[in-house]
């Protein structure tokens, strides 16, 4: 028999609030995605000679992107060389999802996605810094005191 603070809690009012703060953010975070290769619909016409050429090539970019942005940055950046290397005009790695983008469309994509891992990564990389010579000082000043 376990002790009276040792029993298990079976109700979700006494889980605790962080039980279920972190219960309420997974459960958010369990959305239905479309199937890939395939844009939700927002209420457009499936046919796309029925929209304007603007339209679909909107689309059709945000499809790019969201095929690129699976592939993650260091993948897809080798196949790019690669492609970059063998003279190629268009993309052919997405070619099993329908889309072959241009080279200077992913070259773009590469650009914007390299500056957006240096922004999330600078704040922290200071702050790393300037604990480190924080501690360096603090450590220099211990052991002038402690001679």
């Amino acid at each position: 028999m376990l002790g009276p603070g040792l029993t298990p809690r079976s109700t979700k009012l006494e889980r605790g609030w962080t039980a279920s703060l972190l219960s309420r953010l997974l459960g958010r975070q369990k959305q239905s995605r479309p199937p890939p290769g395939e844009p939700p619909a927002f209420g457009l016409p499936v046919d796309d000679h029925a929209l304007p050429a603007i339209v679909v090539r909107a689309r059709e970019d945000a499809r790019c992107r969201r095929a690129l942005a699976r592939l993650r940055f260091f993948r897809l950046r080798s196949h790019y060389q690669g492609a970059k290397r063998d003279g190629e005009d268009t993309f052919a790695a997405l070619a099993s999802q329908h889309l072959e983008p241009s080279m200077d469309f992913v070259r773009d994509w590469l650009a914007e996605e390299r500056k957006r891992i240096r922004a999330r990564t600078r704040w922290p990389f200071l702050m790393t810094m300037l604990v480190t010579i924080i501690a360096g000082i603090v450590f220099a000043a211990v052991a002038r005191v402690l001679e």
